[in-house]
């Protein structure tokens, strides 16, 4: 029997922050207007490191898991896709259910099943059909760690090659109409250098550990150097092309310094959260707390976003605003992760987060060591 690897409580500190971002861009979206004003769309551009960090956690946490144990591949990818088919396949009919019109039900199953294939029942949960679509490569993932695993620096390079080459030509030479650049954005080799990064990590987690513990300071100073990199191109192409859709672009090559910099930085600080939580084992329980609820967060916060909005709209009080988008996280970000605690005690929890129900008094689903982050 393989030995049970050490849970890497780094990971909850990624993926607690990673969530909380993600709402952030989406109440950005909303209520700072973003996609109307340069700074607005300046936020968004820094904030949208999030679909790199979930997809290199996804990379880590498979590769940590799954390398160098046997694996049973059909029963495991079944249980693996079990966790994320139910709840795309339900939270793709209730949003287009609630917030989309259609004049018949024929109508709408024809919508619905166009949407099931390309992400956009709602704007979202591209997110979920890339983690399909990595599950469906997954053996060859883990084939590519066994030269990761000798060569890490040459399989990381060409990855991240390969994605540098389809952000360069989705920016600038891309058209919306063919089937890679239509829909790039929810296609799993747009985040090939992601999941690779996460998997090479997984292979050498003791060393990177050990090398992010002595090196915050460089780390910290690389990602302002790339911050600088995804604001300049911003500016250039808001403002010195008038192009702002453009300058926001989630996929772009300036997001990939930038981005995985944002990772790399947010795992430094998670081994010292580690460090941390090791001395002092009851510190810091939100950090666990939102961790363990991330993919219900994920999933359920549009719904309370979009009432949220319609809700200011009615009264009058909505107006763009920085304000208003912070009460907006720290509300969504509340709201949702107890209505996915809620929900997590109930027998639908399977097909609404992904998660088995909890009886009344028991821990987090996300505590025990067979579980890690997803």
């Amino acid at each position: 029997m393989a030995e049970r690897r050490p849970y890497v409580r780094a990971a909850d500190w990624v993926r607690a922050v990673t969530v909380t971002t993600v709402v952030a861009v989406h109440a950005t979206w909303y209520m700072a207007d973003g996609g109307h004003w340069v700074s607005s769309g300046a936020v968004l551009s820094l904030l949208h490191y999030t679909r790199e960090s979930f997809m290199a956690l996804t990379g880590f946490v498979l590769t940590y898991t799954l390398y160098g144990r046997p694996i049973h591949w059909i029963p495991m990818l079944l249980r693996r896709f079990r966790l994320v088919f139910f709840p795309y396949v339900l939270w793709s009919a209730v949003f287009m259910v609630l917030f989309r019109h259609f004049a018949t039900l024929g109508a709408f199953a024809a919508r619905y099943a166009v949407n099931l294939l390309d992400g956009e029942a709602w704007f979202h949960l591209y997110y979920v059909l890339v983690t399909m679509q990595f599950y469906l490569v997954l053996p060859l993932f883990i084939l590519l760690m066994r030269w990761a695993a000798r060569r890490p620096w040459w399989v990381l390079g060409a990855a991240l090659l390969v994605q540098l080459a389809l952000s360069t030509f989705d920016q600038y030479f891309s058209t919306p109409h063919g089937i890679i650049q239509g829909h790039i954005s929810e296609e799993v080799w747009t985040y090939t250098g992601d999941f690779v990064m996460g998997g090479v990590a997984a292979l050498h987690w003791p060393r990177v550990r050990d090398w992010l513990r002595g090196h915050l300071g460089l780390v910290s100073l690389v990602s302002l150097g790339a911050a600088g990199i995804m604001l300049a191109q911003f500016f250039w192409q808001a403002v010195g092309r008038h192009r702002l859709i453009h300058a926001e672009a989630v996929v772009q090559p300036a997001m990939i310094p930038w981005a995985l910099s944002v990772v790399v930085l947010l795992t430094a600080v998670g081994v010292r959260y580690e460090d941390r939580v090791a001395r002092q084992p009851h510190r810091w329980p939100v950090v666990k707390w939102l961790a363990d609820l991330s993919f219900g967060i994920y999933l359920v916060h549009p719904l309370f976003l979009q009432y949220w909005t319609d809700f200011l709209s009615r009264m009058h009080w909505y107006h763009p605003s920085y304000w208003l988008d912070a009460l907006t996280v720290a509300l969504l970000v509340t709201v949702s992760a107890l209505a996915t605690k809620l929900i997590g005690v109930t027998p639908v929890s399977p097909y609404f987060i992904g998660r088995a129900a909890l009886p009344p008094g028991t821990g987090h689903a996300g505590t025990r060591q067979a579980k890690k982050p997803r």
